[in-house]
């Protein structure tokens, strides 16, 4: 009986087919009314925040409608804008509401001062931190906020440290607020409001902190460099005054001691040297308090040339002279002949002169002094080596600092400002390199100037 079989078989075919497209029109129909439900729910979600917005509808539980004032526009779903005010107060009631629990949430996630995770407090905790931040947005009073942080305009140490940290924690506020919001059981558009409260009125709390700290620390940045410029008016006039007798006195000197006014007993002659030496010594420590105001001003440029290595040598060696001869000394130059370089002569020329000065101060008398030259790499190496005391490898990096002079120093009453070196330094970073000092005690001490050959300056 094949035909019946086939009848049924057709049969079957046409009843799965039309229940397949039964079911791909309900399922049709089900997407379309999913799409229209998400249409209608994004249309609502809109509608109340605008309603919200007008206060044509009070806010959710849990959420404060505030007064509108004009203030920034916001997309929200399906393209519209939503205006809301400056500072809406849905926040700052949402915070005064649920302070216990975002302050929890917010320990947790930033691990504040005083928090121990289990819901104590000290009196720099979560619950105070919420405290001055809800003072900030009620009463737009940021010095709860700023003393939480220890933010004190008045000392500008690490005040860029707290500042940062106050942002850092303040921005967490939001996902604690987020996250108490969705544990009050707030609907979608309240929770939405919200959002945008929290991220507007915090950046506005946060900019009106960062923006305090920036003018206070303009307006003493103005001070310093107004008190700056007149100290460096003042000592510019007060070094040229003292720079005038001094040369007129090392001037006589040297003329006396060459016996140019007249030949003077032996006694006399040595008197005489020494003199010059120590009249020497001011004019060039004058001189190192008028370069150093120059070199600490940010107005102030190099005077770049190309010049000869061995002329730098031997210009400072001809400069300390006087003091290598009382010393019965003796400098030995050992530089490469051909190396040129570029850079500030007059500057380099001084910070090798005070790297002579230090190796004669600290030499034996009869002892020689060593003054290298080199190219290599690119970079132009000039050392000077000494046989005195040396120094404690410790100190190496202390003996640059402003000011410093080490304990065997003063204990051997070696004349010095403790300028010398730190100039040296500032010079050779001034050119882009560096100097630095190695010594084995009772060995002697090496004081190295590396600078690049072309010019690099600062």
């Amino acid at each position: 009986m094949p035909a019946p079989a086939a009848d049924s078989a057709a049969g079957g075919s046409a009843a799965v087919a039309d229940s397949t497209a039964a079911d791909s029109t309900a399922a049709a129909d089900s997407a379309a009314a999913d799409s229209a439900a998400a249409d209608s729910t994004a249309a609502d979600s809109t509608a109340a925040l605008d309603r919200r917005a007008d206060g044509a509808e009070p806010a959710p539980a849990g959420v404060a409608a505030g007064s509108r004032n004009g203030g920034h526009r916001w997309a929200v779903p399906g393209g519209r804008e939503y205006t809301r005010p400056e500072m809406s107060g849905l926040l700052a009631d949402f915070l005064a509401s649920h302070s216990e629990r975002v302050a929890e949430l917010w320990g947790h996630l930033q691990a504040g001062p005083g928090w121990n995770g289990h819901g104590a407090t000290t009196a720099r905790g979560p619950r105070q931190f919420l405290s001055a931040v809800l003072v900030a947005l009620t009463a737009d009073d940021l010095e709860p906020l700023m003393a939480f942080y220890e933010i004190d305009l008045d000392r500008t140490a690490d005040l860029d440290q707290h500042l940062e940290r106050a942002l850092a924690e303040l921005a967490a506020v939001r996902p604690a607020t987020a996250q108490a919001a969705a544990d009050a059981g707030l609907d979608t558009a309240s929770q939405l409001a919200l959002a945008l409260d929290s991220a507007e009125d915090l950046g506005l709390v946060g900019n009106r902190l960062s923006t305090m700290v920036t003018r206070r620390l303009s307006h003493q940045i103005s001070g310093m460099t107004a008190a700056n410029s007149a100290r460096g008016a003042s000592l510019s006039i007060t070094m040229h005054e003292l720079r005038r007798p001094l040369t007129i006195l090392n001037s006589y000197g040297q003329l006396l001691a060459t016996g140019m006014l007249g030949q003077m007993p032996d006694t006399a002659s040595v008197a005489i040297e020494g003199i010059t030496a120590s009249t020497e010594m001011m004019v060039r420590m004058v001189n190192a308090l008028s370069e150093l105001n120059r070199l600490e001003d940010p107005e102030d440029k190099l005077t770049i040339e190309a010049m000869s290595l061995t002329d730098v040598v031997g210009g400072a060696a001809e400069t300390v002279a006087m003091q290598t001869k009382l010393r019965e000394c003796s400098i030995e130059q050992e530089v490469e002949a051909e190396v040129t370089f570029r850079g500030d002569r007059r500057r380099l020329s001084l910070a090798l002169t005070n790297v002579l000065d230090n190796a004669v101060k600290h030499s034996p008398n009869g002892s020689t002094i060593t003054v290298r030259g080199f190219e290599k790499d690119g970079l132009v190496h000039i050392s000077v080596l000494d046989q005195g005391p040396g120094f404690a490898p410790e100190e190496a990096d202390r003996l640059f600092e402003k000011y410093y002079r080490s304990t065997a120093e003063r204990h051997r009453k070696v004349p010095g400002s403790g300028l010398g070196l730190y100039i040296v330094k500032t010079v050779a970073e001034r050119h882009g390199g560096t100097a630095r000092a190695r010594s084995e005690p009772g060995k002697g001490a090496e004081f190295e100037i590396v600078v690049p050959r072309e010019e690099k300056r600062r």
